[in-house]
C-alpha cells in the first residue's frame, strides 16, 4: 500500500511532463536483423522518460509488410492493440504467419504510469531468411572436386601424416615447421582454397536484391569485384553436421542492370582443418572439403523476380591461398591471383565446372554479431634481428593477424610469425628461460617459437612483383603481441600493423575506480574476453582456440556486464547441447567432434549455468525451455560415473584447474593442473550444483513436481558429499587424497550451499583464517576462485578486496606487477597469457565494488540491487551497465566519513539500494531527508547499510560512514 501511495504522489508531481517514449528497438537481440529464421521473433524496446517513477502500463505494436503501410499506422501483419502490460522485453510476435524472404517493419507505442499514451517509436525492421530447403530455389552446394575424389585424396594425406605422428601434445604432425615446410610435407599438395564464379544478366530495373550465402569452413563473397559486407571468419563455427549458418545481405546497391558477376572464395576453417590435433578435428563427424551455397534473390521494379543460385553452371579454379589451416596458418601466392575473376567479362580460361556435392548440416540463419576487423595497431618497438628478420612489439596482446605492406621481386617470400611472449631476451629482457621451456643451450632459445604451444603461428606470402603489395590473413587468426617478419633478399618491408579480430559485440558496461591496479585488471579482463570470442567463446587464441565449457560459465556474467552477449551465448548453448551422446553426457569443449564426451560434470555443467544466466540477465525464458530436457539428461548422465559403492559420489577428470602452490618455484611453474586433493570432490559438488539449479529452473518453468524431485535429489547428493568429504572434528573439507588445508575444497561446498547449516559458520571461519594466514594470497584454481569471489565479498568485503588487489604471488595484482596486459591461465604466467577464467574478477568489480546485481526472481534487471562495497583504499567507483531495460548506474565517492552514492534506475524497473551508513539518521537524497524523498521508501538497516526501495529515476544519496 505504501508503494502505491508513493507512486501516486510521484504521478501528481509529474503532471504536465511529456509521456514516456521508446528507443532501442530490437528483434531477437539484434538491430534491424536481416534473414532471421525464428517464426515467432521476440521484440524488445527501452522506455524513456524524464519522470521519476515512470513505467510502462501498456503497449501497442504494429508490424507491417512495407515501410509505407507502417508510416500510415497500418499493421497488416500484426496490430497488437493496446495491451495492458509492463513487459517491454522478450515480447513474442503474434501476428500473421511469417514466410521466407518477407520483410517486416515495426514500431511500438507505450502508455506511461499515468496512463498517458506516448509517441510512436522510430520504425525498425527485420527480414525473414529461408525457412525450408525448398526456399533456396534449387541452390546446390558446390565444391572444387567431386566428393569421392576429394575423400580419396583426403584419406591418402591423412594416412601418410599419421604414419609420421609426432607424440607432442596437442599437435601430432608438423610441430615447429614453417609454413613452407608444412605446404611441402603433403605430396601431392593439398588443394588450394577454391574460387567459384558465375556471370548473370539483369535485364530490368532492380527494386531489391538479397543474397543468402555461406561457405564452409570460411568464405568471402564478392559481387562485381567488391567484397560483400565486412564480416571475416564467416560463418560461425558450430557442430557443422547438425547445422550450418548462412548470412543474409541486402545487395540492392551492388547489382546493376546488365552484366553482373558473383564470386565466392572458400577456406577450410574448422570444417576441414589440416592440423592433426588431440581434439580430432581433422576426423570429425562433419569433416569435408570446402564448399559453398548461395541464392541471390532479385525483385524487379515491375514486380517480377529472378533467382541466381549455385549449381553446376558455376565454374571453379584454385585460388592464391595455397594452404590454410586455423592453427598451422596460411600460405598466399600472389602470383596465382586471377585478376578480375569476380567481375563480369573475365576470361575464365582453365576454369572448370564446379562439382555439385553433398551439403553440410541443415542451414540456419546466423543470428549473432559477426566477426570483424578493428582499428590496426602500430608497433611500439621494432627490433632488427639481421638476416632479413625484423621483430615488432605492438604493445599489447591481441587476437587477429598482421597487415604487412611490402615491395620486391616476383617469387620473393615473406614469412610472418606471431607470439604472445617470445623467448628472445632482446624483445623481453626479464623473461625467465623456463617460460618457453627452453634451456639457454637449446637451438630454439632466443627464438620466436613458443614451445608451450608446440606449433608456429604464421602465415607466408609470395610476391607477384610490380609495386607495393599489402597482405593479411583471411581464414585463420592468431594470438600475439609480437610479430616477426622474415623477408627474402630484395624485399622491402614498408609497414607492419597488428589487426584485432573478434566477434563484434557491443559495449554494455564500464567500470573505473581510484585504484590503478583494479583499473588495469578491468582493462585486462575486457581485452582477454574480446580476444577469445570468435563466434564461440574460446580458452585462448594462440594455442587451442577451443570452446572449453567451464571457461565459459566462469566468465559469462563478467562478459555480460561488459558486452552485449545475449545472442552470442544463446548460439553457443545450442553448440554445447549438440555434443550430447545417447546417455545425455556432454563434451568438455563445444563445438566438438566427441572429444572428452561423458567424462566430466564440472566442465559441461555450462549447459545449466549459461542458459540460467541468460534468463537472469536478459529475461530469456526461451533458452532454458529449449535446453531443459538436455540439462536433465546431463544431470542423470553423471550417475554413470559414480564411484564404486558410493552413490552420488561422482568421478571427475577436471577439477580445480591450475591450482597454485603457495610459493613461487624456481621453474616458474608453480601450479597443479590436477589439484593435490584430487578431483572427486569437484565432480560431486558440481553434480549437486547442477541439480540444485535444475530445481530453480523447474520452478521458473512452472513444473513444481519436478522442482520438488530435484530438491530431494540435491539433498541426497549433499548428504553423500558431506559423509565422504567433511571432517566434523576439524570442520574442514578434504578431497579423496590427503593434503593440508585446501581453500578450494572448502570454499566450493560453502558457496554451492552444501555445508550443513549447523557447521557453516565454523567452516567459513576456517577458510577466512587460512586466507589471513597467507596474507590474503589466493590458493585456488579456476573452480575455487569462482566460488571464492562470489562468497567472500558477501561475508568479508575487506578481505575480498585484499585478494583482488594482492600484489604478491599468487594473485591478480601479481599479474599487474609483472606487466600483464591480458589475463593469464596460471597465477605465475608460465602457460597461456590470454585466458578468460580469471577475468571473473571484473564481474566482482561490477557486482560488489559497484554493487550492481540482478535478482533471479525478477529476470532481466526488472528489479535489481545496488549494494556497493566501500572498502580498502578506494575513494571512488564509477560503473554502468546497459540492461535490456536501459542503463543502470552506480557510482560512489567518499571524503573522510562522508559518502555520496549516485544511482540511476532505468524506466520501467525498480531497485533496492543499500546505502553504507552508520545509521539511517541524517541520510539525504538529492539534498532532502531520504525518508521524505519522492520515489524512495526506507526498508531497514542491515549490516551497516540503510536499505531503500526506489522506483525509476536518478538519485544522489549522502550519508556518514
Amino acid at each position: 500500500m505504501k508503494r502505491i501511495i508513493l507512486l501516486g504522489l510521484l504521478l501528481a508531481g509529474n503532471i504536465g511532463l511529456r509521456a514516456a517514449g521508446t528507443e532501442g528497438l530490437r528483434c531477437e537481440y539484434l538491430d534491424n536483423p536481416l534473414g532471421i529464421d525464428v517464426t515467432s521473433p521476440r521484440l524488445s524496446w527501452k522506455v524513456v522518460s524524464g519522470k521519476r517513477g515512470d513505467c510502462q502500463t501498456a503497449y501497442r505494436i504494429l508490424v507491417a509488410s512495407s515501410a509505407e503501410l507502417l508510416k500510415k499506422d497500418r499493421g497488416d501483419l500484426w496490430d497488437s492493440g493496446r495491451v495492458p502490460s509492463d513487459r517491454s522485453i522478450q515480447v513474442e510476435y503474434a501476428g500473421k504467419p511469417l514466410e521466407s524472404r518477407m520483410r517486416c517493419y515495426w514500431k511500438v507505442q507505450v502508455w506511461d504510469a499515468a496512463g498517458k499514451a506516448g509517441p510512436w517509436s522510430e520504425p525498425a525492421m527485420w527480414s525473414m531468411g529461408l525457412l525450408t530447403e525448398r526456399d533456396w530455389g534449387g541452390a546446390r552446394w558446390i565444391a572444387y572436386r567431386d566428393d569421392a575424389q576429394w575423400r580419396e585424396q583426403w584419406q591418402a594425406h591423412k594416412d601418410r601424416e599419421n604414419s609420421h605422428r609426432e607424440p607432442t601434445w596437442p599437435w601430432f604432425v608438423g610441430t615447429g615447421r614453417t609454413i613452407w615446410e608444412l605446404y611441402d610435407m603433403a605430396s601431392p599438395h593439398y588443394d588450394p582454397s577454391p574460387l567459384f564464379r558465375k556471370e548473370f544478366a539483369l535485364g530490368k530495373k532492380v527494386k531489391a536484391a538479397t543474397l543468402y550465402v555461406t561457405g564452409v569452413g570460411y568464405y568471402e563473397a564478392f559481387l562485381n569485384g567488391e567484397k560483400i559486407g565486412d564480416h571475416v571468419l564467416d560463418p560461425a563455427w558450430t557442430n557443422f553436421h547438425k547445422r550450418t549458418f548462412y548470412v543474409t545481405y541486402d545487395v540492392t546497391a551492388d547489382v546493376r542492370r546488365g552484366d553482373n558477376a558473383l564470386g565466392i572464395m572458400v577456406g577450410r576453417g574448422q570444417y576441414n582443418p589440416l592440423c592433426n590435433d588431440i581434439w580430432r578435428l581433422g576426423s570429425s563427424l562433419w569433416v569435408g572439403q570446402p564448399k559453398a551455397i548461395a541464392l541471390l534473390s532479385v525483385e524487379y521494379a515491375d514486380g517480377t523476380t529472378a533467382d541466381i543460385v549455385t549449381d553446376g553452371s558455376w565454374t571453379t579454379a584454385g585460388g592464391p591461398i595455397l594452404y590454410d589451416d586455423t592453427r598451422h596458418g596460411e600460405l598466399y601466392d600472389a602470383r596465382e591471383e586471377k585478376a578480375g575473376w569476380n567481375r563480369p567479362g573475365f576470361v575464365a580460361d582453365g576454369w572448370r565446372p564446379a562439382a555439385v556435392v553433398d551439403g553440410s548440416g541443415p542451414l540456419y540463419a546466423q543470428m549473432m554479431p559477426p566477426v570483424r576487423c578493428f582499428a590496426p595497431i602500430a608497433p611500439v618497438k621494432t627490433f632488427d634481428k639481421g638476416n632479413g628478420r625484423t621483430a615488432y612489439d605492438i604493445g599489447r596482446n591481441i587476437a587477429g593477424w598482421a597487415r604487412v605492406r611490402v615491395s620486391g621481386p616476383a617469387g620473393a617470400r615473406v614469412l610472418v610469425e606471431y607470439c604472445e611472449l617470445p623467448s628472445d631476451p632482446e624483445l623481453v629482457p626479464d623473461i625467465h628461460p623456463s617460460k618457453m621451456k627452453f634451456k639457454i643451450g637449446d637451438p630454439d632459445y632466443a627464438s620466436f617459437y613458443d614451445k608451450s604451444i608446440n606449433i608456429r603461428q604464421q602465415n607466408g606470402y609470395i610476391l607477384k612483383g610490380g609495386g607495393p603489395e599489402t597482405f593479411e590473413c583471411r581464414f585463420s587468426y592468431k594470438g600475439f603481441q609480437y610479430i616477426r617478419v622474415t623477408a627474402d633478399e630484395g624485399v622491402t618491408v614498408e609497414r607492419v600493423e597488428g589487426v584485432p579480430v573478434h566477434t563484434d559485440v557491443a559495449d554494455a558496461g564500464s567500470f573505473v575506480c581510484s585504484n590503478e591496479t583494479v583499473n588495469r585488471l578491468q582493462q585486462m579482463s575486457r581485452a582477454t574476453l574480446l580476444n577469445n570470442i570468435h563466434s564461440i567463446p574460446t580458452d585462448c587464441p594462440h594455442r587451442e582456440k577451443q570452446g572449453w565449457t567451464a571457461d565459459t560459465y566462469m566468465t559469462d556474467q563478467t562478459a555480460i556486464y561488459n558486452f552485449d552477449m545475449a545472442a552470442f551465448y544463446a548460439k553457443w548453448a545450442t553448440d554445447l547441447a549438440g555434443t550430447a551422446d545417447r546417455n545425455g553426457g556432454l563434451c568438455t569443449v563445444a563445438p566438438s567432434t566427441g572429444y572428452d564426451q561423458s567424462i566430466s560434470t564440472v566442465w559441461p555443467a555450462a549447459i545449466v549455468f549459461v542458459p540460467w544466466d541468460l534468463l537472469c540477465y536478459y529475461g530469456d525464458r526461451r533458452v532454458v525451455e529449449r535446453h531443459y530436457e538436455t540439462m536433465k539428461r546431463f544431470a542423470e548422465s553423471s550417475l554413470l560415473r559414480q564411484a564404486d559403492g558410493k552413490p552420488e559420489i561422482i568421478r571427475e577428470v577436471l577439477g580445480d584447474w591450475v591450482s597454485p602452490h603457495m610459493t613461487l618455484s624456481d621453474t616458474l611453474q608453480s601450479y597443479e593442473m590436477a589439484p593435490p586433493e584430487g578431483l572427486t570432490l569437484y565432480g560431486t559438488a558440481s553434480h549437486y550444483r547442477v541439480v540444485k539449479y535444475l530445481a530453480g529452473i523447474a520452478r521458473y518453468l512452472d513444473r513444481p513436481q519436478e522442482a520438488e524431485r530435484m530438491d530431494a535429489w540435491a539433498a541426497r547428493i549433499a548428504e553423500s558429499f558431506n559423509r565422504e568429504f567433511f571432517d566434523p572434528a576439524t570442520k574442514t573439507y578434504h578431497g579423496d587424497k590427503p593434503t593440508p588445508y585446501r581453500q578450494a575444497a572448502n570454499v566450493v561446498p560453502l558457496e554451492y550451499g552444501i555445508v550443513p547449516q549447523s557447521d557453516r559458520d565454523a567452516v567459513q571461519r576456517n577458510l577466512i583464517s587460512d586466507l589471513q594466514k597467507y596474507d590474503g594470497r589466493i590458493g585456488t584454481g579456476f573452480v575455487g576462485t569462482m566460488a571464492l569471489m562470489d562468497l567472500l565479498p558477501q561475508v568479508d568485503p575487506e578481505l575480498a578486496y585484499r585478494l583482488a588487489t594482492q600484489p604478491a604471488y599468487p594473485g591478480w595484482g601479481f599479474m599487474v606487477a609483472n606487466g600483464a596486459n591480458t589475463m593469464w591461465e596460471t597465477w605465475d604466467g608460465s602457460a597461456s597469457r590470454n585466458h578468460p577464467p580469471f577475468c571473473l574478477i571484473s564481474g566482482y568489480f561490477y557486482k560488489y565494488l559497484a554493487g550492481i546485481r540482478c535478482v533471479s526472481e525478477y529476470p532481466g534487471f526488472k528489479r535489481f540491487v545496488i549494494d556497493p562495497s566501500v572498502v580498502g583504499d578506494l575513494t571512488f567507483v564509477e560503473a554502468w551497465h546497459d540492461s535490456m531495460y536501459g542503463r543502470i548506474e552506480s557510482g560512489w565517492k567518499r571524503d573522510g566519513e562522508r559518502l555520496t552514492l549516485d544511482v540511476t534506475v532505468p524506466v520501467n524497473t525498480s531497485a533496492v539500494v543499500h546505502v553504507p551508513a552508520a545509521s539511517a539518521e541524517g541520510i539525504t537524497e538529492s539534498g532532502r531527508p531520504a525518508a521524505e524523498a519522492p520515489g524512495v521508501r526506507f526498508l531497514r538497516m542491515e549490516n551497516g547499510k540503510a536499505l531503500y526501495e526506489v522506483v525509476s529515476g536518478t538519485y544522489r544519496f549522502q550519508s556518514s560512514i
